[in-house]
């Protein structure tokens, strides 16, 4: 399994992902809580078995995620603040607004978040009718 960044390398794809992203998080929702939130921008399910979510998520500052894997690919671009991917048998990642990111499918991670809110859209291709996300010991 191998992790993939893209940092500041499309800009003009960036601004169009950041653009989109921004028009459909307003449709969704007005402002984030305090407290973190997921929002589900976009869900559809495919007759070739798969599925795809797109998901605004809200990070408090200073907080991890479970250990955990999802059943397909997570691509994912960070809006604002920055986070620590640990993938299992990984280096760390560290990625700040406007990196882009890919987590394959069943790869065990977590994600750190740091000192600031931090707000990140994926985009989640996987296997229709499986939970999105599976916590790992």
């Amino acid at each position: 399994m191998s992790f993939t960044f893209k940092a500041r390398r499309y800009p003009a794809a960036l601004c169009v992902v950041a653009a989109t992203a921004a028009v459909l998080a307003g449709c969704a929702s007005a402002s984030a809580p305090s407290k973190g939130s997921r929002t589900v921008l976009q869900h559809q399910v495919y007759p070739s078995g798969y599925e795809v979510n797109v998901i605004r998520i809200v990070l408090p500052a200073n907080t991890d995620s479970p250990h955990h894997e999802h059943p397909g690919l997570e691509s994912g671009y960070v809006a604002r603040g920055a986070v620590t991917i640990s993938i299992d048998g990984q280096a760390d990642h560290v990625l700040h607004a406007g990196d882009t990111f890919e987590t394959p499918a069943y790869a065990p991670h977590v994600v750190k978040n740091g000192a600031v809110e931090t707000e990140i859209i994926s985009t989640y291709i996987t296997e229709a009718g499986k939970p999105l996300m599976k916590a790992l010991p």
